[in-house]
């Protein structure tokens, strides 16, 4: 088996440096490391090159998150399996061994994703919060048969750090080149209703912070309102959106109280509404 890892990347910055030493520390079990680059302006080119990775290119103009993965998964033709990561992922020890051992214990697992943590040095206690609703400590196996129970949670995935099965995903008809966001729910929901399955394997750790304010949080859930405007057939099988979402913020509301934070309640209420008025505005 040949196993590629492919990152999408524009103006990286001076960290990627840390993210592709990273994965060189796990990269015994890699046949090939490339990027897919969107026309960047600063090192990020040079920072690849110089950490043995090979370098693609893609037009900024034309860049989907769709198209870039399609075009990945073509790169890598010769590759049983593609691990796609995004610029600001920081791998843990054993990570690569451990999502690609998971995957390979079930024939019809179309794609697992790994379990991201935050720096806690550099996010708030909403940010951890938010990962440890998405990223549980176990294990998870999602099929059809699962949407009854698990909602719109059955086609959770993500793209910042995963592993598909490359025959797999041409069986699927590979990335659709117009997904603009979310492809990685995309793919898993086609999976699913396809009768694949979807894995999340907790053993598997990254690192991931976004760091985003208020206006961050209207923009990001504005991209996914139009997503799930556009792909409404995700939510009219699977589920709503919102019912998931008001679950999250009873946890979060729950979680507060808990660790007697109760005075970032009028906070978290602010924030939550910011990404609904977002998400419904798209």
């Amino acid at each position: 088996m040949k196993i590629g890892l492919a990152i999408p990347t524009y103006n990286a910055g001076e960290n990627f440096k840390d993210v592709l030493a990273a994965i060189n520390v796990n990269s015994d079990l890699l046949d090939r490391k490339i990027i897919v680059d969107s026309e960047s302006n600063d090192s990020t080119r040079l920072i690849a090159k110089d950490a043995d990775f090979t370098v693609y290119d893609i037009e900024k103009a034309e860049f989907t998150h769709g198209l870039v993965r399609n075009k990945i998964a073509n790169i890598l033709r010769d590759c049983d399996y593609i691990i796609y990561m995004t610029q600001d992922v920081y791998m843990k020890d054993n990570a690569i061994k451990n999502i690609y051992n998971y995957i390979l214990e079930y024939p019809d697992m179309a794609v697992a994703y790994g379990k991201q943590i935050v720096d806690m040095t550099k996010s708030d206690i909403f940010e951890q919060r938010d990962r440890a609703f998405n990223y549980p400590d176990k294990s998870i196996v999602k099929r059809y048969s699962d949407k009854d129970s698990m909602g719109i949670k059955t086609v959770f995935s993500s793209d910042a750090f995963s592993i598909y099965k490359r025959e797999y995903l041409l069986e699927l008809g590979n990335f659709p080149v117009d997904v603009k966001y979310s492809e990685d729910m995309y793919m898993a929901a086609l999976a699913i209703k396809h009768n694949f399955s979807v894995g999340y394997c907790a053993t598997a750790v990254v690192t991931h912070s976004h760091h985003f304010n208020l206006r961050d949080q209207f923009k990001r859930y504005r991209f996914i309102g139009r997503f799930n405007k556009e792909y409404n057939w995700i939510q009219k099988e699977f589920g709503s959106n919102e019912r998931e979402g008001i679950k999250k913020v009873f946890d979060e509301f729950k979680y507060l109280y808990s660790i007697k934070k109760i005075h970032l309640i009028p906070y978290s209420l602010l924030r939550n509404l910011i990404k609904f008025i977002g998400y419904k505005m798209a």
